[in-house]
């Protein structure tokens, strides 16, 4: 974000927020927080410091809701520490003042439980909880945004002069691009503006047509026409205070900078979960491809080995018609049933007769028929299953949205399909997150590689059943959602006919893999609820 556009921001957000309390704040995405403002009717407070979407948004609970880091994304340990840090000092602090630091594009966030300092500029945007003039917390790809720098407003866009500008291109070289330059003098431009000048564009024309910002953003068409894969890149949309030209891209005008910038971030997030997710297509296709693609090789240089079982018959045959094999003898040449007019020889046991070396040779040729037939069969999958693999290549190098890349494969076995479906996932009343698994190997996957150490894990008592995780990385599980969750593990066990069944309650960190196969564990210390077993479909949401 550039200063006019962060400036507008912030006027909108404390026209509408100022003066009200912070409600806990809860992780979002790998490098953002977000908090619920008391009396706004639903808004959330959206912090970020990622690279491409550090700033301040305001957003609806919904947008807020739909923006947030799938449960399987694993927080960095930084942000796990500031949310709980920030929970502790924020939490019903009044938001007091939003303002921008004059020259520069940090922004700080006054409240009663401490100053919140955000930085914007790359590399290393991050936000820094500050008490009593001490760094306490930060999140962000960067280091602590404290000390704040110091006020610079000859710095500002509309002090600086063209000249300044000028003579900071001319002396632009070695490790400062044009862009740079252009930075240095003026920071409050923002990397995009700043291009737009080390190009050849007029400062004193870009000075006057700041002047009269209006929210923009430079997007591959209009939102509804937008597709994932056009949001991939690191500039697919920009948000502006001012139409600049750039092909193949639209000029958008939202009404208001708060919607202008709600729509910016859900680009940007929907970009970058396509990204990865195409991404992780990708290279698992290819991973697959590359290891059939070995074992297509191997098999057909195992089918390339076998003795042809026709030479081992035609060779018993010659010794059963053969008229005398000398006793103890390691091999013999006799007359070729099908031509007369040749000999075979034939290796043989010596300590056999002639027919059980005949019989010791026919048995040989059905073993390599039988070898033959089952190499031939895992041939003809293998070839089947890189077929798959290349057309799901395909398919991804195809995909223009996110919902693409989730279809599975044509043609899979149902059990198949029933593993790459992935466990049940459910929401409590309260928007918690339960997942359920499907057998022993995905409850086991779910226990200790995708449940995080304070996860809660729940199991029905002494009968076989499903592993059920309820997400509790915040501390919010409280008794309905433990409820809701037992009832769960209920009805996915043995005893979902009974009435009320016993259901283990524990955090994931007190559990360790036992011995006896995948799925079965030793439980450190848990609780014991009797619930009802309830079916959650069309009860609990489905995710």
């Amino acid at each position: 974000m550039d200063a006019v556009t962060i400036d507008a921001l912030l006027g909108e957000i404390g026209a509408t927020l100022g003066g009200r309390y912070l409600s806990p704040p809860r992780a979002v995405g790998p490098h953002a927080i977000a908090f619920e403002v008391s009396g706004t009717r639903g808004h959330r407070l959206w912090v970020d410091a990622a690279r491409g979407t550090a700033g301040l948004y305001r957003l609806t609970r919904d947008e807020a809701r739909s923006l947030a880091a799938p449960p399987e994304h694993a927080l960095p340990g930084r942000t796990r520490q500031a949310v709980l840090l920030f929970r502790k000092r924020l939490d019903g602090a009044r938001l007091d003042r939003l303002a921008r630091v004059p020259g520069e594009r940090t922004i700080r966030i006054d409240t009663g439980g401490g100053l919140l300092v955000v930085r914007l500029s790359a590399p290393s945007p991050a936000a820094t909880l500050v008490v009593e003039g001490r760094p306490v917390a930060t999140f962000g790809e960067g280091p602590d945004a404290w000390p704040l720098p110091p006020d610079a407003p000859e710095r500002e866009w509309d002090r600086v002069s063209a000249d300044a500008v000028a003579a900071a291109l001319a002396a632009a070289g070695g490790d400062r691009t044009p862009t740079r330059a252009v930075l240095a003098v003026c920071p409050g431009l923002g990397p995009r503006l700043a291009r737009e000048i080390a190009a050849g564009a007029s400062f004193a024309a870009l000075q006057a047509a700041l002047a009269r910002p209006r929210p923009t953003l430079l997007a591959p068409g209009t939102p509804e026409t937008w597709h994932d894969r056009d949001l991939a890149r690191q500039d697919a949309v920009v948000l502006l205070p001012v139409p600049l030209a750039a092909p193949g891209a639209v000029a958008v005008h939202p009404p208001t900078w708060s919607e202008a910038a709600a729509l910016f971030l859900r680009a940007r997030v929907r970009g970058r979960l396509f990204e990865e997710r195409a991404r992780a297509a990708r290279d698992d296709a290819s991973r697959r491809i590359r290891k059939l693609t070995q074992l297509e090789a191997h098999l057909e240089k195992d089918r390339a080995g076998l003795p042809s079982a026709s030479a081992l018959r035609r060779m018993g045959e010659a010794l059963l018609v053969s008229p005398s094999v000398p006793p103890g003898a390691a091999e013999a040449s006799v007359p070729d049933p099908y031509d007369e007019t040749r000999a075979i020889r034939v290796p043989l046991d010596p300590r056999l007769s002639a027919p059980a070396n005949a019989d010791r040779l026919f048995r040989k040729a059905r073993r390599i028929e039988r070898a033959r037939a089952q190499v031939e069969a895992r041939l003809a999958d293998t070839r089947a299953a890189l077929e798959e693999a290349r057309a799901r290549e395909a398919e991804v190098a195809a995909a223009g949205d996110l919902r693409d890349l989730d279809v599975a494969p044509a043609g899979p076995a149902p059990d198949a399909a029933r593993a790459a479906a992935g466990p049940r996932h459910y929401l409590t009343s309260r928007g918690l997150s339960i997942r359920v698994g499907r057998g022993a190997r995905e409850n086991h996957h779910l226990t200790f590689a995708v449940a995080r150490p304070d996860d809660l894990w729940l199991h029905a008592r002494d009968v076989p059943g499903a592993h059920v995780i309820l997400r509790d990385d915040e501390g919010r599980a409280g008794a309905d959602d433990l409820r809701e969750a037992a009832e769960v593990a209920a009805f996915f066990s043995a005893a979902k006919d009974e009435s009320r069944v016993d259901v283990h309650v524990t955090r994931r960190k007190h559990l360790r893999p036992a011995r006896g196969g995948p799925g079965r564990v030793v439980i450190g210390h848990s609780d014991t609820l009797r619930v009802a077993p309830r079916d959650p479909e069309g009860r609990l949401r489905r995710r």
